[in-house]
């Protein structure tokens, strides 16, 4: 359903990592005095450091060919923005160098960088927002205040900016967005007092950002998202804490804590807005973070994010397609057809099942939609047949022993469809017997194109979540706006 990467797990931390196409940004810190940032190539493996030239680096960002990241002087601890083409190599480039300056976490998109500078205010707790031209070498300050403005993010091409804006390092936290005219930069608040709003991201129409707030009596850490130019704003309303939102084309990647796994973590779970469909994308004991997306045009995704594993983080990728259109499957396609020559029938679930020592324990999956399914055995596959099994989906049985029996070599059936339900399969018979399963939904997803890569198989399906709206009228009403001059360091605002 899918193609996993390690991106690195080699000795020390690999974090923070950032993707664009088939290219992995990330830190590398191998010891603790050594801080240098790595790109990798997705599709041919090549994993090359960035020259450091003796300085710190962290904290990368990418979008195309174009890297920039954090570089710190091991002399005073300062920090400058660099940027590096993956394309062409060589060495990196400080990005408008001004004396007095100490830069961090820049992000990149189109002909813009933007980053947030903590020497210019009197305070190092107060933070401003810098974006620069890298088309006109213009260098414009967005912010000129005493709040905390920090996290950065710019839009794919370059034309949007959005932010943090906080009373405090702590509290009073609102997203606030700057479009580039052609003259300069309009900026506005775009969240107000109904909660504390983090952590944005921005495609160029939607900014996605984390809402706490309280919601029908619960406190929520959800993911919310509202149209750069103001408006009604709809949050995710899963349950649990939602955090670390990133967007890229009409997709929506984050970190969601399941309380009900037997070991409580954050796994990645994507939204997609046209289909409002969720995806749930690892499910494993550690918890995964950090999280980036890059959308393709043709339906073609890539992820990156970080996990803990024997007390140091390794970075890993994960890429599918998602369906570009679906349609009803032939009511005619028997069973054995779709099992045998599946094409790009919806696949929503796949299940390795183990006969292991010891009392048998069940393995599921979920599966959500209506219409008819078909589920698939295949007896034997990765190992000895099991002499018996079972295979439920959600309380009705849909193979049973008997199955097994009559046709040891698999099993082919159709079976109802009835909203969410989980798939579950148990193998029987001497220790380490083994079938796998395969569920295909009532669907036909058609994808684009495919390439050496992708399989008609790594489809990737979800289940619909509805959103609900958020009580912001901060953004519809106006909200606080100014205009900053393109090319104004000093950072006057008129209002």
């Amino acid at each position: 359903m899918g193609t996993p990467r390690v991106v690195n797990t080699s000795p020390g931390d690999q974090t923070d990592p950032h993707v664009s196409g088939e290219w992995v940004v990330y830190t590398n810190q191998p010891v603790r005095d050594v801080s240098e940032i790595r790109y990798h190539h997705l599709t041919t493996g090549a994993d090359l450091p960035l020259p450091t030239g003796g300085w710190l680096d962290s904290l990368a960002d990418i979008q195309g060919h174009q890297v920039v990241f954090t570089r710190t002087s091991p002399t005073d601890a300062t920090n400058h923005v660099y940027r590096f083409d993956v394309g062409m190599g060589g060495v990196a480039q400080e990005i408008a160098p001004r004396p007095g300056t100490d830069r961090r976490t820049a992000t990149v998109g189109g002909h813009t960088v933007a980053w947030q500078d903590v020497a210019i205010s009197p305070s190092a707790l107060s933070p401003e927002i810098h974006v620069y031209n890298q088309d006109t070498l213009a260098l414009t300050r967005l912010t000129a205040d005493a709040s905390v403005d920090r996290t950065p993010a710019v839009s794919e091409d370059g034309r949007a900016v959005v932010w943090s804006k906080c009373a405090t390092s702590v509290d009073g936290c609102d997203i606030w967005a700057a479009r580039e005219l052609s003259a300069g930069y309009h900026i506005r608040q775009l969240t107000g007092s109904e909660g504390e709003e983090t952590q944005p991201d921005t495609n160029g129409e939607v900014v996605v950002y984390v809402s706490r707030a309280w919601v029908h009596g619960v406190l929520e850490s959800d993911i919310a998202w509202t149209s750069l130019e103001g408006g009604e704003a709809q949050r995710l309303s899963l349950p649990g804490t939602d955090t670390n939102p990133s967007i890229s084309g009409p997709l929506i990647a984050f970190e969601h804590w399941d309380a009900t796994s037997p070991t409580p973590n954050y796994d990645i779970h994507l939204y997609d807005l046209r289909t409002r469909m969720t995806y749930r994308l690892t499910e494993t004991p550690a918890s995964e973070s950090l999280s980036d997306i890059s959308y393709g045009a043709n339906g073609q995704v890539r992820l990156a994010w970080a996990v803990r594993q024997n007390g140091e983080y390794n970075v890993y990728a994960y890429e599918f397609r998602l369906p570009v259109d679906c349609h009803e499957a032939p009511r005619t396609e028997s069973a054995q057809t779709v099992c045998a020559t599946p094409g790009n029938r919806q696949l929503q679930g796949v299940l390795q099942v183990t006969h292991s020592a010891g009392q048998p324990v069940p393995v599921s999956t979920p599966i959500s939609g209506h219409g008819t399914g078909v589920v698939c055995v295949d007896n034997g596959y990765g190992g000895p047949a099991a002499t018996s099994g079972w295979v439920w989906l959600g309380e009705g049985v849909a193979v049973d022993p008997h199955d097994f029996a009559q046709v040891p070599a698999g099993v082919a059936r159709k079976v109802p469809l009835q909203g969410s339900r989980p798939l579950s399969a148990e193998a029987r018979g001497q220790e380490g017997s083994t079938f796998r399963v395969r569920f295909y939904g009532s669907l036909v997803c058609e994808v684009a194109a495919q390439d050496a890569t992708f399989q008609p198989t790594e489809v990737r399906q979800g289940e619909e979540l509805r959103s609900e709206r958020l009580s912001i009228q901060y953004a519809r009403v106006g909200g606080s706006r100014y205009f900053v001059r393109l090319g104004d360091e000093a950072g006057i605002a008129w209002r």
